[in-house]
């Protein structure tokens, strides 16, 4: 009993597939129902259910129709099981799933009960009809056909050339060497032998070929076989080798399988039976075909070879050479001879070159002229070169009589020439030269051609020569002089320069100016002084200022420019730009090379202190034990302090301070502290004796240190006493730094008072040659014709040409533009010439005028050109006034100034004397020619043309 399932739903939506809604008489609701069978109901929501289609069943609640399987069948609708699906009948089948009805089995084929896919027969069989139902239908193909795939309906006739058994599942072919003519043939006796004279060369043949000329085919073997080399055969269907015939005399055959054979070219014999050609041997030739034995090779005739083998003729022997009966190759003439014609048959053929020509190849047919340079003897095989230091001007020389030697002023390096070269500048040339002689070092020679050593002249002076051989000398190097005859220029000594190229004397080095120095020889200019150091005239070297001074500039030149260290610095070491600041512990006074260190017992905390009154005296009970202290210790953890000092230990001897030495005091033996003395001082405590005041400082009573003479004094003994013993410089000289023992002397250029710290320069346009001058009043002018730029100086410089300079000049003055001044030295403005008519110039300073170019005039003092007018032209330079301007030539024209030609004037147009613009022809003329001179050449346009622009060569029509 089939249990129904119910739903009671509130949507017909909710109803699923396979089943489908409906509504309940009793409680008129809807409810789901599945489908019953032989339906189905794939959709969800729907009132009823499908009916099951043919080939198909629907079992109870179905969403989907299943169909039946393959090889069954199901014919109604409605089927509600697999039992409703009946196997397909024997000779039927069905190959998919869901079918209602079964296909017939087609013919080729089988099918048993229940089958999806028809069964194809065997190959070798056939089946011809529809609905087969086992194997037993399929049927043996009869004999004399086959087949060859399953499935067959018929079979196919064996073809020509094959036979097929029973049942063949292929044909089998026939063997080679047979052959098979007719269709449907049954056993391997079907298969016939090729007739004689036949063949095949694969199994399966319908027929046999024939056998073709050149070949012979025996029964039994299934290919043609080709006559051999040597052999032809010229008809067709032969059996044997025996058919295959020599080729015949003057005849060759190199194939196999040939049908006849070639002829013998020329230049080859062929014996009978040849399977190649023979050729005649070198030295030989045969001009025929068809030759048949050796003797047929000719030997090659008189004047001729043959270097091949087969040759058809002999090759004329060439010019140059010669060839005997029979030979193989052409025989040269030596060098040295010649043979002019071809065909020549012996050595007495080749000719001796005659006298004056030569020959150096074998096998010439022809003699080479003698060249210029060279001579040649009869017979020669080679030209013979003339030897260095001649010439030989001549061809066809015949002996080294020609060889020439070469003339004075002449040489010749090379072997061979037909010239000698001119013996170049800077060498002479004696006769017969093969290597030019050089002029020695220190000498020129300046003119080609010469002959002798007298003509090498010495170097003039102001010039050298380092080399031998040199055309001229070269001009002595700035920093160098050069006298007569120098091989090498000389050097200026250090401490000089010299800045003018060709100087040729000593005198031409200058000392080094003051503010400059030189170390090394031969220069050209002094740099400039360091800061830190002094460079006085002519110095070698930078004078380092001394140490307890500095120089920050370049280019000072006098110990007065060594600043004395500024209280509270010091310098240590010479040739300082700056001072250090003094270190605490210590003092620098004015001048110092070294930090003064404050005494013990004393401190100094800051940098910079200047005296010893900043070392201050510790407090009680503090000490400072050691020399440049910064500061003190406190001697509270010691038991004693005294005098200065802490100690554990008492301890009641005296001890004496700086500036102070101990000594016994005779009348109670006792120690004593007693003043420096003037003249000594002590600079630490519990001395026994003070130092000595060294010269350039003195030392008052009790003094610490020794005090410096101030700059501008000196001071020149020991164990000076007080500031009074320092002397003030003398005229002449002066002091730069503190403490110093002597003064300098004032040096030239400059001038110093009496107690000068510094020396003091002449002024600009002044000079001062002497040593120790000591007022102003020594500076003096400089000379008329010279000047002077800087302060300082020990002369003058020579005014340059183009300026003037009065005495007392510190700058040259140039004379104005429109002027020239050619000499140098000059005073006055009256030595400025003016420019003369046709010069010109342009700029102040000058020392020459400039020419006045063409186009332009220049009137006397011409500061500018000035261009001639348009209109004119002007073609010379230097001319003197606008009269020099030419008017332009009629048919001419000059638009703008200043032209050295005219303008011819155009076609169209017409040019008066002196134009400066063309005249255009009136609109109704015309005017084809150019450099016409007036209106007249201006025609009137014809009756039928018609010209309404100016200036125009033609008439538009």
């Amino acid at each position: 009993m089939m249990l129904i399932s119910l739903l009671k739903v509130n949507n017909a939506q909710w109803c699923g597939a396979g089943s489908y809604w409906t509504i309940d008489a009793n409680t008129s609701t809807q409810i789901c129902v599945p489908c019953p069978t032989g339906t189905y109901q794939p959709n969800y929501g729907q009132s009823s259910c499908y009916t099951c289609p043919a080939g198909a069943y629907c079992i109870f609640g179905s969403a989907y129709f299943t169909p039946c399987p393959s090889g069954t069948y199901q014919p109604v609708t409605g089927a509600q099981s697999i039992d409703a699906c009946q196997n397909c009948s024997a000779g039927s089948y069905a190959q998919n799933t869901g079918q209602s009805s079964c296909s017939v089995c087609p013919n080729g084929y089988y099918c048993p009960a229940g089958i999806s896919n028809a069964i194809p027969c065997p190959i070798g069989t056939y089946q011809p009809f529809v609905g087969a139902t086992s194997i037993d239908a399929c049927l043996n193909c009869s004999v004399g056909t086959y087949t060859q795939n399953t499935g067959q309906v018929t079979c196919s006739i064996c073809p020509t050339g094959f036979y097929c058994t029973a049942g063949s599942l292929y044909p089998t072919p026939c063997p080679a060497q047979t052959y098979q003519p007719i269709p449907g043939s049954v056993t391997v006796n079907a298969c016939l032998s090729c007739p004689n004279g036949t063949y095949t060369t694969t199994s399966g043949q319908s027929n046999c070929f024939v056998c073709p000329n050149g070949y012979y085919c025996q029964g039994i073997i299934n290919v043609s076989q080709a006559c051999p080399t040597g052999t032809y055969q010229s008809t067709v269907r032969t059996v044997s080798i025996q058919s295959c015939l020599n080729c015949p005399a003057g005849t060759y055959n190199s194939y196999n399988g040939q049908s006849i054979c070639s002829i013998c070219p020329i230049g080859y014999y062929c014996p009978s039976g040849s399977n190649s050609s023979q050729p005649c041997p070198i030295g030989t030739y045969q001009p025929y075909t068809g030759a048949i034995s050796s003797q047929s090779c000719l030997k090659c005739p008189d004047g001729t070879y043959n270097f091949m083998t087969g040759q058809s003729s002999c090759t004329p022997c060439a010019s140059g050479y010669y060839c005997p009966p029979g030979s193989n190759s052409i025989k040269p003439c030596p060098s040295g001879t010649y043979q002019p014609i071809i065909r020549a048959t012996s050595s007495v053929s080749c000719l001796k070159c005659p006298n004056g020509t030569y020959s150096s190849n074998l096998g010439a047919s022809s003699y080479t002229i003698c060249p210029v340079g060279y001579y040649c003897p009869s017979g020669a095989s080679n030209s013979i070169p003339c030897p260095s230091g001649t010439y030989q001007p001549i061809p066809r020389s015949i002996s080294a009589l020609a060889c020439l030697k070469c003339p004075n002023g002449t040489l010749n390096s090379d072997i061979g020439k037909s010239s000698c070269d001119i013996c170049p500048v800077g060498f002479y040339c004696p006769a017969g030269s093969s290597s030019k002689q050089s002029c020695p070092s220190g000498t020129y020679q300046s003119i080609e051609g010469s002959s002798s050593a007298e003509v090498c002249l010495k170097c003039p002076s102001g010039t050298y020569s380092s080399n031998p051989g040199q055309a001229n000398c070269r001009t002595c190097p700035p920093g160098f002089y050069c006298g007569s005859g120098a091989s090498a220029p000389q050097a200026c000594s250090a401490g000089t320069y010299q800045p003018i190229p060709g100087s040729f004397s000593i005198n031409a080095c200058l000392p080094c100016p003051n503010g400059t120095y030189n170390s090394n020889t031969g220069q050209s200019f002094c740099p400039t002084c360091p800061s830190g150091s002094y460079c006085p005239d002519t110095s070698g070297n930078s004078i380092p200022c001394p140490s307890g001074t500095h120089q920050p500039y370049t280019g000072r030149f006098t110990a007065q420019d060594c600043l004395v260290c500024p209280a509270g610095t010091y310098s240590q070491l010479p040739g300082q730009s700056l001072c250090s600041s003094c270190p605490g512990g210590s003092y620098c006074p004015a001048g110092s090379n070294n930090p003064l260190v404050c005494p013990v017992n004393t401190y100094q905390t800051t940098v910079g202190a200047v005296s010893a009154q900043s070392c201050l005296t510790c407090p009680f009970n503090n000490v400072a034990p050691n020399i440049g202290s910064t500061s003190c210790y406190d001697c509270s953890n010691y038991n004693w302090y005294y005098y200065g000092y802490c100690s554990n230990v008492a301890n009641f001897t005296s001890q004496c301070s700086p500036g102070m030495y101990k000594t016994i005091d005779p009348t109670n033996s006792s120690q004593v502290c007693l003043n420096c003395t003037a003249g000594t001082y002590n600079p630490r405590f519990d001395q026994s004796s003070c130092i000595i005041c060294s010269a350039g400082s003195y030392c008052e009573v009790g003094s610490i240190n020794a005090q410096p003479c101030p700059s501008g004094t000196y001071q020149p003994i020991t164990g000076a006493l007080s500031a009074q013993s320092c002397l003030s410089c003398p005229a002449g000289t002066y002091n730069p730094n503190n403490g110093q023992s002597t003064c300098v002397d004032c040096p030239s250029g400059y001038y110093c008072p009496s107690g000068s710290s510094n020396m003091l320069p002449c002024p600009a346009g002044t000079y001062q040659p002497i040593v120790g001058k000591s007022s102003f009043q020594s500076c003096l002018k400089c000379p008329n014709g010279t000047y002077n730029q800087n302060a300082g100086q020990t002369n003058c410089s020579k005014c340059s040409t183009g300026y003037y300079c009065p005495a007392g000049s510190n700058n040259m003055l140039p004379c104005p533009s429109g002027t020239y001044q050619p000499v140098a030295g000059k005073s006055s403005f009256e030595t400025c010439l003016q420019c003369p008519a046709g010069t010109y110039s342009p700029s102040s300073g000058q020392s020459s005028c400039l020419v006045c170019s063409s186009g332009y005039y220049c009137t006397t003092a011409s500061s500018s050109m000035q261009a001639c007018p348009t209109g004119t032209y002007q073609t010379y330079t230097g001319s003197t006034s606008v009269q020099a301007c030419l008017q332009c030539p009629a048919g001419t024209y000059s638009p703008t100034p200043g032209q050295t030609s005219c303008t011819v004037c155009p076609n169209g147009a017409y040019c008066l004397a002196g134009a400066s613009s063309v005249q255009s022809c009136p609109t109704g003329t015309y005017q084809p020619i150019p450099q016409r001179t007036s209106s007249d050449a201006c025609l009137a346009c014809s009756n039928n043309a018609n010209n309404p622009i100016l200036g125009q060569p033609t008439c538009a029509r």
